[in-house]
């Protein structure tokens, strides 16, 4: 089980994989809020975390609706 709060939260509920996300990694490096915001969303990367946790693209979709 993963909760992950955003890429950018950096004092509040962290947990080890946070250390280790290339997707946290690449979002702290662009400064974006999620992947949402990004320019190159679904990039490769990120492709490969939906296979993992296939609800977060539903999530990061209603994010891009909203922009």
């Amino acid at each position: 089980d993963i909760n992950c709060d955003g890429c950018l939260l950096v004092d509040k509920r962290l947990f080890s994989y946070c250390q280790i996300c290339e997707v946290r990694k690449c979002g702290l490096e662009k400064n974006i809020k999620n992947c949402a915001y990004c320019d190159k969303y679904i990039c490769e990367k990120l492709a490969k975390w939906f296979n993992k946790v296939p609800y977060a693209k539903v999530t990061l979709e209603e994010i891009r609706k909203g922009l």
